[in-house]
């Protein structure tokens, strides 16, 4: 394995490339006159200068291990790149307490609540959903005596399950993963290590790691605190990466040339530019959108989703609804379909209407509606709020809205008031 997440195979040519072009560079800024005489050069010279611009965001990872592994924060793909920036930004300027007080405290509800969505359509996460809603309410309830073991407890289970034979805690458990950030030597293996260290005294001093050995087997006695269990929810986070990055299974791939390169840095940089230039859709009212039915909007918008959605509902059509549903990407439809039919079949669609609609982000609309059904004889009609997410048709994974490899996808979460509750 590399010895930096900065040297794994999907980074280290890009660093390796800008490191040949800044000498190159560096010669031909001594010869000005070469610029004149080759504008295209010039032009690609200006490129590149943005492009160096960009490469320190390669280091923050290894930067954030550096700070923060020894304490019990890794980095793992699904951080939050605010929180990633602003922690190596307190911790490099000797503000180390500050920064562990952010990271702490970024383990808040929506964190919370964005791990739950990601449990909900992952296999062996989902199975364990109901508990780990319920110890959420204990976190945010502060009874983290409560939360801490069970979520130890958990993420040792979900890694014998994924891995098929062997838990967490495990000195056999191999994590590191070829070509991963949250995998890396210095991340999750590295995370296991401490949080896996024998405690063979009883200790009643605050402890601020979760020792697993030494809050489960009574060892440490005075483990209730916030840090300790936000950093418990932060190793599932990191464990639901891995467990998607295991399923990839990367292998190592033949050397690709510069001029590969080039390309797919290019590729990335115009997506990236595509996302720059993205704009929120107006604000309508609702008259306007009481007005607006299948056949008037645009079918590549995420209203049109709905109204489909809602209305193979209405209709019955349970085939339907299934590939409309995020969780339901690379699932078995026949599966899912009767899952469905068995969850929506209880409540008869009677009306519905979009009251608002509002872009949150390149890839996410927040639509409101008015629904109006029947169950168990009796009638309701509910105001919701409705997440549709623009999302690779393979993966799953965000994408721009617009890119031809994705379409809109509505998650079933939202709908939790009427079907679950």
């Amino acid at each position: 394995m590399t010895k930096k997440i900065k040297d794994n195979e999907s980074v280290k040519p890009l660093t390796d490339m800008a490191k040949i072009f800044k000498g190159g560079f560096e010669i031909i800024d001594r010869l000005p006159f070469l610029y004149n005489q080759l504008p295209k050069l010039k032009s690609f010279r200006e490129q590149f200068s943005e492009i160096e611009k960009q490469m320190p965001i390669f280091d923050l990872p290894d930067n954030f291990n550096d700070l923060f592994a020894k304490d019990g924060w890794i980095c793992h793909a699904s951080l939050n790149q605010r929180v990633l920036e602003e922690s190596i930004n307190l911790g490099n300027t000797g503000e180390l307490k500050e920064a562990h007080k952010l990271l702490i405290n970024s383990v808040d509800e929506p964190y919370i609540h964005l791990i739950l969505l990601r449990c909900r359509t992952r296999e062996h996460f989902n199975q364990r959903l109901e508990l780990l809603q319920l110890i959420k309410i204990d976190y945010l309830a502060e009874r983290y005596h409560s939360c801490i073991p069970l979520l130890l407890a958990l993420i040792d289970g979900l890694a014998n399950d994924i891995s098929k034979h062997i838990g967490f805690f495990t000195e056999n458990l191999e994590l590191e993963l070829f070509d991963s950030m949250t995998a890396h030597s210095s991340g999750l293996p590295f995370l296991k290590k401490i949080m896996n260290a024998s405690r063979t005294k009883t200790n009643e001093e605050e402890i601020r790691i979760p020792y697993r050995n030494g809050i489960l087997h009574g060892r440490d006695l005075n483990f209730n605190n916030k840090e300790v269990a936000s950093k418990c929810w932060w190793a599932l986070a990191s464990l639901i990466d891995w467990a998607d990055e295991k399923k990839m299974d990367k292998k190592p791939e033949a050397p690709i040339s510069f001029t590969d390169i080039l390309k797919r840095y290019q590729k990335t940089c115009e997506y990236s530019q595509r996302i720059n230039a993205w704009k929120k859709r107006p604000i309508y009212d609702t008259k306007y959108w009481q007005n607006k039915c299948i056949e008037t909007i645009e079918k590549d918008s995420p209203e049109y989703l709905l109204l489909n959605f809602l209305d193979a509902w209405k209709n019955k059509q349970w085939g339907k609804l299934a590939p409309k549903l995020l969780h339901t990407i690379s699932k078995h439809l026949g599966k899912e379909i009767l899952d469905i039919k068995t969850d929506y079949s209880k409540f008869e669609l009677i009306d519905f209407y979009i009251k608002r609609s509002e872009d949150i982000n390149p890839s996410t609309t927040k639509i409101k509606i008015q629904i109006a059904y029947l169950t168990n004889g009796i009638n309701f009609s509910k105001e919701v709020d409705v997440s549709l997410n623009y999302a690779n048709q393979g993966s799953g994974f965000p994408e721009l809205r617009g890119e031809e490899c994705g379409s809109w996808y509505l998650m079933q979460l939202s709908l939790r008031t009427i079907l679950f509750d």
